[in-house]
């Protein structure tokens, strides 16, 4: 990837979610790190067909989510340098 994608986490339901935001993709799990997890690889799956320019960005309401994150945060072995995670307030 060029330039890093800013992923919003939240909970819902007891399940956690991440959803990119310049790239719609989205992953569900039960822990953070189970979600960080399958983020990688599912981005990396997507990356397969040459990138991700051919995914839309997501619906503008993730991107409001953003604009009003509780905050930054890296888990644990991830590859921080492809993605900007934040958790929704």
């Amino acid at each position: 990837m060029d330039q890093k994608l800013r992923v919003i986490c939240y909970q819902d339901h007891g399940v956690w979610l991440a959803q990119g935001l310049e790239h719609d993709i989205c992953v569900q799990a039960d822990t953070l790190d189970d979600l960080c997890g399958r983020l990688e690889v599912a981005v990396r799956l997507e990356c397969e067909d040459g990138g991700l320019d051919h995914i839309a960005p997501a619906p503008e309401h993730f991107h409001r989510m953003w604009d009003r994150k509780s905050g930054n945060f890296t888990p644990m072995g991830s590859n921080a340098g492809e993605y900007e995670l934040a958790l929704a307030a």
